[in-house]
């Protein structure tokens, strides 16, 4: 048997054409509970009510969250600055458990904020010692514009009764 190569052919096919494949349709395979939890398309009407109210409450929030970013960028609120500049305490005694006292305060209060002005309805001053009040007075109210300085000369003047121990006593008389 000799050589039988075929030179006038090119490599290329000429048989008959080979069958098309046949199509296959998928079907999303339903697991679990038949459910898709994403699409509100199914049958499933609990399923797509939670996922429209989480989805809701989600989008409430972000606005939320954005609204209130955006506000605090545009305003840039910054801390009040509160000041005692000058104290002048004239009386301070102890005599049977009734502290004397006699305290004036020049309070110096700053509002730093460029766009914010503060509305002060009720302030109050409070003066301690050892951690207890020993009195409070009321202000008056008053609004400080932005960018602006303040004043206030709280005085506390008066007696209490105070139930001191003796190391506070000792500690009173140093």
């Amino acid at each position: 048997m000799g050589d039988r190569r075929q030179f006038h052919l090119n490599g290329a096919y000429y048989g008959p054409s080979a069958p098309p494949l046949p199509q296959k349709y998928h079907h999303p395979v339903r697991r679990g509970r038949g459910c898709n939890p994403f699409s509100c398309c199914c049958g499933c009407l609990f399923n797509c009510l939670c996922t429209c109210l989480c989805k809701l409450i989600f989008t409430i929030l972000f606005t939320t969250w954005h609204i209130i970013f955006i506000c605090w960028l545009i305003f840039r609120p910054n801390a009040v600055k509160l000041y005692a500049t000058n104290a002048s305490l004239t009386e301070f005694t102890l005599d049977n458990n009734t502290l004397h006292y006699n305290l004036a305060l020049n309070i110096t209060i700053r509002n730093p904020n460029k766009r914010i002005g503060i509305d002060y309805d009720r302030i109050e001053a409070r003066a301690f010692y050892e951690d207890e009040r020993f009195a409070s007075t009321e202000l008056t109210p008053f609004y400080q514009g932005h960018k602006s300085t303040n004043s206030l000369n709280p005085e506390f003047k008066g007696q209490k009764l105070v139930l001191l121990g003796n190391e506070e006593i000792s500690n009173y008389n140093r």
